[in-house]
């Protein structure tokens, strides 16, 4: 496993009365292993939590980490490495921010099984039709 870390700032300018509008100081990890995605994380300084944020593929589009992402081995080192640094870890959701807790036993198997359903369901509706008339 491969870890990037970079520290950024995002803040306003100073105001009359000497202080910032807003101040976010913050550590971004990019964990990788040679494959076609990297997994991004965001923590704040002022926080104990990072945050699972997204894959990032090779192209820079981003997809949300999924409940299932959880299962896969580089979450799980980055999980490792993150807490071994003091950090819990939750995960961004189209909910919202969610603890990042893999599932258990028969409900884990449930969703196992539907996600692959769905992954079907998925590359058929992404699939061409069938091959394209000739042209004449």
């Amino acid at each position: 496993m491969n870890v990037e870390a970079s520290h950024h700032i995002d803040c306003s300018d100073i105001g009359p009365d000497g202080y910032y509008d807003y101040y976010y100081a913050y550590t971004l990890w990019r964990f990788s292993d040679g494959g076609w995605r990297v997994l991004v994380v965001r923590g704040y300084d002022d926080e104990t939590a990072a945050t699972l944020e997204a894959w990032e593929n090779l192209d820079g589009t981003r997809h949300p980490v999924g409940a299932l992402d959880l299962l896969h081995p580089l979450v799980r080192q980055a999980m490792e490495h993150l807490r071994g640094q003091g950090r819990s870890v939750q995960r961004l959701s189209r909910h919202g921010i969610v603890p990042a807790t893999p599932i258990r036993g028969w409900a884990r198997a449930c969703v196992l099984g539907l996600g692959y359903w769905l992954g079907l369901l998925a590359e058929a509706v992404r699939s061409p039709p069938g091959p394209s008339a000739p042209e004449g």
